[in-house]
């Protein structure tokens, strides 16, 4: 009874989700929440937010492996459920412009036009973005309708421009140059890491930046620990493209190594010589008589011999 009780609260507290097969946005960071089906998806939004899975700019495209990105949420919420194949989910990152009619005979103060402004932009944009005026062209002319375009070729720098209209005839425009600003404590390193080496929470400290004017995949405390796959410098910001998983595996660690000799299988205690993912084939000491052989790594962490000497 124990035992049905838990499988079932394990299904009732699984999370599901469902991953687009494209995606068309603005050049900059792109989050999880916009590579899923909203409809299909019950994780919650703000961790869907929260993950910034690639940086694509502008004219540009990429293409990401489902896999890939489903150990993304399950490293943020454990459990997931989701339908993984061999189609690559194609993000296509070009220059985005909508346009929003304002009411006829409706006329705009400054105050009404900031907040009407600010509504559309954090429409588009993640929980928690603030956003600055840089720059405004314009003025305020007598009219009695409006529209409202907004452009955004890269996400730290949406446009805005409004049109006038006075009886169906444009009379002028206003033009607003913004700054997006999205502040999250991201991972920098706190000493040289070499690559191959593992990055712990003690191998960083966290500092405030705005991430969506990041060229780079920021890391967060809960993506560690990940495997350096290239050098970072003290003070360098760990960019996610340039680490891996922390394999089952890691070098220097004792593990068990199963041989099969003569119908017989022989289980002996060894020191893995490389770091090894599932599948992998690595070189293992034995620590009895000191000898090198070759197995593949199981998911269980155990090594099965593929040579015996």
């Amino acid at each position: 009874m124990i035992f049905v009780a838990v499988v079932y609260a394990s299904m009732l507290f699984s999370y599901s989700v469902v991953f687009k097969s494209s995606l068309t946005t603005s050049g900059g960071p792109v989050t999880m929440l916009e590579l899923v089906e909203a409809s299909e998806t019950d994780v919650p939004i703000e961790v869907l937010e929260k993950i910034i899975v690639a940086y694509v700019p502008v004219n540009s495209s990429l293409s990401l492996n489902k896999k890939y990105l489903l150990n993304l949420v399950k490293r943020r919420i454990g459990d997931v459920q989701a339908r993984i194949d061999d189609v690559p989910v194609v993000i296509e990152a070009k220059p985005v412009e909508s346009t929003t009619k304002g009411s006829e005979h409706q006329t705009l103060t400054n105050e009404k036009l900031r907040e009407i402004i600010l509504e559309e932009l954090k429409g588009r944009y993640p929980q928690g973005t603030e956003f600055k005026l840089k720059s405004q062209v314009g003025q305020l002319l007598d009219h009695d309708s409006y529209s409202v375009s907004v452009q955004i070729a890269n996400k730290s720098s949406p446009f805005v421009k409004v049109t006038l209209r006075k009886a169906g005839r444009i009379v002028g425009y206003l033009l607003f140059q913004y700054e997006a600003i999205l502040l999250r404590n991201i991972a920098v390193a706190s000493r040289k890491i070499e690559k191959g080496e593992i990055i712990g929470i003690k191998d960083v400290e966290y500092v405030e930046y705005n991430v969506l004017a990041l060229n780079k995949v920021p890391v967060f405390e809960d993506d560690l620990p990940l495997l350096a796959d290239k050098v970072f410098s003290k003070g360098e910001i760990i960019d996610m493209r340039n680490t891996k998983d922390v394999p089952i595996v890691i070098k220097g660690q004792f593990v068990k190594a199963y041989s099969r000799v003569g119908g017989v299988t022989v289980s002996i205690l060894a020191q893995a010589l490389e770091h090894g993912y599932v599948g992998s084939v690595i070189s293992i000491k034995n620590i009895d008589n000191g000898s090198i052989v070759k197995g593949t790594v199981q998911e269980n962490g155990t090594v099965i011999v593929l040579e015996v000497e």
